[in-house]
């Protein structure tokens, strides 16, 4: 893959906002952590860097999506700040993290090259899993689905009720390989 498909780094002139003033460490973090991307094998997702809007810190994040459905199934982020990162599951429209490690939280302290390889390991074993489509027919044409890891089972997002009776979905549809 080419390395400049992974973490390209946000615009605030976009939005009216003043540009990005990166320190030396978080501009070695990104690159070591692009350079490490650059030799994924794993579909590509969208990818961004920028801040929080605290501005506390690096933020580098991934989102998994259905292209199909144009849904955001979840999102995944690290936040950098100099010698150590907090990366997990995004919980809001802010990047707070889920802090459990349930939802695949974990905080680590070291150099910048060890942190980088360190989330770009993380990141690489999320776009690795496969996620499928489960969909359940219900009354009047509509349908219960949820998105899930298939290696897991893991449900990233629902929409409807399943079935009360417990019966087995009646499609399951490959979204991420």
């Amino acid at each position: 893959m080419d390395v400049n498909n992974w973490f390209e780094v946000e615009d605030p002139e976009e939005y009216g906002e003043e540009p990005w003033d990166f320190s030396e460490a978080e501009l070695a973090f990104v690159a070591a952590l692009r350079a490490r991307a650059a030799y994924w094998q794993v579909p590509w997702a969208p990818s961004q860097v920028g801040r929080p809007e605290d501005e506390s810190s690096l933020l580098v994040h991934i989102s998994l999506l259905d292209e199909a459905r144009r849904l955001v199934l979840g999102e995944w982020a690290v936040r950098f700040s100099g010698t150590h990162v907090r990366a997990g599951k995004v919980s809001d429209q802010f990047f707070h993290l889920h802090e459990s490690p349930e939802s695949g939280f974990f905080r680590a302290s070291g150099t910048v090259e060890e942190l980088a390889e360190r989330c770009a390991r993380w990141f690489e074993s999320l776009l690795d899993r496969p996620v499928v489509r489960v969909e359940w027919p219900l009354k009047g044409g509509r349908h219960a689905t949820h998105w899930e890891f298939a290696d897991t089972g893991e449900v990233l997002v629902a929409q409807g009720s399943l079935p009360a009776d417990g019966s087995p979905p009646a499609h399951r549809h490959q979204v991420r390989p």
